[in-house]
């Protein structure tokens, strides 16, 4: 061998040249691919200053590309839903005003969903109660300006209605006027032209939970558990997320999906197929949120990179509140991400952030 090693040919200065070149690359595309994943979160954006006590906010990126966020001011039960809109990729936001219309009620906020006509959704409850019953009663209203204005707000008719008939994620639409609504105490699909309530797949509850399809038509779904139930006591058969290839008729457990929680996660389906997971990291040992994290599947829902999560949002403290982040594609290259942070000694005290990320930085590290 060792022979065999001595006598091999010695390369020539123009050889010596090119494999340092080659080398000095491959150094440097490692290095650039370390240093993307380690690289400390980008400074958030304040959307708006809030109070306290908040309730998930929504986002989309309309038909024209301004991006759209509608949160309330005072958490869960506040009167009016408050819209600001970017108009250059989330680095700067209108000032919020009041989606007009809305009957006076205690909203629940629910989600911002843009069709594939450009038509936007955005759907919210409204708290009702008689004595010792209580209940909420969905509704929505669309705009067909990208968020300028909103139709007049319209119930959406399912019957027996109880306190857990709320929508914390956008709808996934099927087809025209086929939407399904992954609501706390039923999963199902509604036709807002004619009204029509219909099962959805299987017929199982999946919970509160995001919902998303794939290019390749399959269906993933944040459920922590095989069938949700409400009020959740004991978890059920665990499942970590569910797939489906067959239009929801079956379900597969993934069991990858990290830990609920109460503000629980977001699934975002990018223009190149991958599927990005919004996550909260939460303390061990001491409660709370503590970061949030995007995760990336490359195959279509089947596996999760964990080992390459990028960090969006980390303030090297407890994050007051429960921030509940959503994620949504700003352009071919850059993600971006809305959330609470209801620390009180922050500068500017509580608020909605926005952070942009590079879709670069969730490319797994190249050897």
């Amino acid at each position: 061998m060792i022979a065999r090693r001595l006598s091999a040919p010695i390369p020539s200065g123009r050889q010596v040249s090119a494999l340092r070149i080659l080398a000095l690359a491959v150094f440097a595309s490692f290095s650039l691919s370390l240093s993307a994943a380690s690289a400390p979160p980008p400074a958030p954006v304040r959307v708006a200053k809030v109070i306290d006590g908040h309730v998930h906010p929504s986002l989309c990126v309309a038909a024209n590309g301004d991006v759209i966020a509608v949160f309330n001011e005072q958490g869960g039960g506040g009167k009016e839903l408050l819209l600001s809109r970017s108009t250059d990729g989330g680095r700067t936001w209108t000032a919020p005003k009041a989606i007009p219309g809305m009957e006076p009620c205690s909203i629940y906020p629910g989600s911002l969903t843009r069709l594939s006509t450009g038509r936007i959704v955005l759907q919210w409850s409204c708290y009702h109660g008689e004595g010792e019953r209580l209940w909420r009663q969905p509704q929505f209203c669309t705009s067909d300006d990208n968020g300028q204005t909103w139709t007049k707000p319209r119930d959406i008719p399912l019957p027996n209605l109880t306190n857990y008939t709320c929508l914390r994620h956008p709808l996934l639409e099927l087809a025209p006027n086929r939407w399904v609504l992954p609501l706390y105490d039923r999963t199902v699909v509604f036709d807002p032209e004619t009204s029509r309530l219909e099962p959805f797949g299987d017929g199982r509850a999946h919970g509160m939970v995001p919902m998303v399809r794939t290019p390749a038509g399959t269906l993933i779904t944040g459920a922590p558990v095989a069938q949700s139930k409400v009020p959740v006591s004991t978890p059920g058969e665990t499942v970590r997320g569910l797939r489906s290839t067959d239009q929801g008729r079956t379900w597969q457990a993934l069991h990858a999906l990290p830990h609920f929680g109460v503000a629980g996660y977001d699934l975002t389906v990018l223009r190149n197929g991958w599927i990005v997971l919004t996550s909260i990291v939460y303390g061990v040992g001491q409660d709370g949120e503590w970061a949030y994290d995007l995760t990336v599947s490359r195959d279509d829902g089947r596996t999760w990179d964990f080992s390459h999560s990028v960090t969006v949002y980390n303030p090297g403290r407890r994050i007051a509140g429960r921030g509940w982040p959503r994620t949504v594609q700003l352009d071919d290259a850059t993600l971006g991400t809305l959330f609470y942070d209801l620390d009180a000694k922050q500068p500017g005290g509580p608020g909605v952030f926005f952070v942009r990320t590079p879709l670069a930085a969730l490319n797994a590290p190249t050897k």
